[in-house]
Formats: C-alpha cells, sequence, structure tokens
C-alpha cells in the first residue's frame, strides 16, 4: 500500500507541474519576440502560477480578481484577457507595454524597454497585470489619463518612472479611480506583499517597493486615499 501512494503521489506531483506549464504555454508569441523573451515570460508566469496565500486579500482585490489570493486564480484572470504577446514601440516614450484594443484586445506588445531594461520578476509580472486590465471593453478598457504638471508625492518630489527615470508629469500615465490598471498593479503587488505565504523575503520586498511607487500614479486624491487605505499606505 505504501509503494501504491507513492507511486500515486508521484503522479499527482507531476500533473501539478505539467498543469503550470500547460497554463502559462496558452499563451502564443509572435515570431518577432526573441526566445529569451519569451522563455523569461513563460518563468514569470509559472512562478504566478505557484503562489500561495494566506487570506483572501483586500477588498480591493477581491473586487477586482473576484477570486481568493493565490497563483491559480491570478493565472485566470490573466489568460483569460491575454492570449497572444508580441512586440511594439507603443508610441515610444517610458512604456514597458501595451495593449491596442482597437487592433486586437487580447494581444500585448511589450517594448524595447521591457526587453532591455533591467526590470525586476515581480515587476515585469505586474506590469503584464497591469496590461491585462486595459484589454476590458465593458470598462472602456480603463484609459489613463494625463498626469498633472507638477505631479509631486506626499514628500514634494516629482514623480517618476521607477525604472526609467522619466518625469510622469503631463503623460499619459495616470488613473483618477481605485479599479483602473495602475490600481490593479499596485493591488496584486501590494496583496503579495502582505498575504504570499510562500514567497521569498526577496520577492517581497521587492513588491513593496514597487506597489509602494505604484499607487502614487493615483492623481486624483480620492483614489489615492481610497487605494492607499486599501493596501495600507499612510499617504
Amino acid at each position: 500500500m505504501k509503494s501504491t501512494i507513492n507511486f500515486f503521489s508521484v503522479l499527482f506531483s507531476a500533473a501539478l507541474v505539467m498543469g503550470v506549464a500547460f497554463q502559462a504555454r496558452a499563451l502564443t508569441f509572435n515570431g518577432d519576440v526573441p526566445a529569451a523573451v519569451q522563455n523569461q515570460m513563460m518563468g514569470d508566469l509559472q512562478m504566478v502560477q505557484q503562489l500561495q496565500g494566506n487570506g483572501s486579500g483586500t477588498p480591493i482585490y477581491q473586487y477586482m480578481f473576484a477570486r481568493p489570493l493565490n497563483g491559480q486564480n491570478m493565472m485566470q484572470f490573466f489568460t483569460s484577457r491575454i492570449q497572444n504577446v508580441g512586440l511594439n514601440d507603443c508610441g515610444g516614450g517610458a512604456a514597458a507595454a501595451c495593449v491596442r484594443p482597437n487592433v486586437d484586445n487580447h494581444t500585448m506588445w511589450l517594448t524595447p524597454n521591457f526587453v532591455n531594461l533591467p526590470i525586476p520578476q515581480i515587476y515585469r509580472v505586474s506590469i503584464v497585470f497591469h496590461e491585462s486590465r486595459h484589454t476590458e471593453i465593458a470598462n472602456g478598457y480603463w484609459s489613463h489619463v494625463i498626469c498633472p504638471t507638477p505631479f509631486k508625492d506626499a514628500q514634494g518630489n516629482d514623480i517618476r518612472g521607477i525604472i526609467s527615470h522619466v518625469l510622469m508629469q503631463g503623460l499619459p500615465a495616470c488613473d483618477v479611480t481605485p479599479y483602473g490598471a495602475y490600481a490593479l498593479q499596485a493591488e496584486l503587488l501590494k496583496n503579495i506583499q502582505m498575504f504570499c505565504s510562500n514567497c521569498t523575503d526577496k520577492l517581497k520586498m521587492d513588491a513593496k517597493l514597487f506597489g509602494d511607487d505604484t499607487v502614487n500614479r493615483m492623481s486624483d486624491p480620492r483614489a489615492l486615499q481610497a487605494l492607499s487605505k486599501d493596501v495600507q499606505i499612510t499617504q
């Protein structure tokens, strides 16, 4: 009996691994996406698939994802929105990725910034989930608004892209709702920081750093207050 249990345990473990790989491979890639970038994204999404949570998540997270906090639920959210990945400069500038709903609202385009800049894994993940929010037709694709000029944080510092260091003032890189693409990105990062039960300390530290930064893309004071309260940031 013991050997039988071990045999089926091995089969079950193998099925889980295959399931992780299969769900990530539901994505297709255009021929212009380098193999190294494809492999990196597959690895990122397989990491997400394996995340475990010790809670359902914050109220806004629960509203957005409609499922408890764990990797399988996150991947169901993502793969229901993004099925294909290509390369495009997305109009240039500091963007790392974009979607073009008028062309194909299930394709995400990566820019040279995404490919060439040293972006930590959890921030790469948050970027592609951010873009998945822009595929939602029923919500007008959660379009961004122009950031105000000047655009400063609570300490009076200019708000810049945390990786690109580009000034955000005057750019279409802000939200006025705590439910849009930047809010989803912040919620993903902050909930991983607070509730992930199998994440490394490094991953949680990165999630906090980039999550705190992303909250600042709320240019409307009420949206900033609501999102900050939800993810437990004191402005």
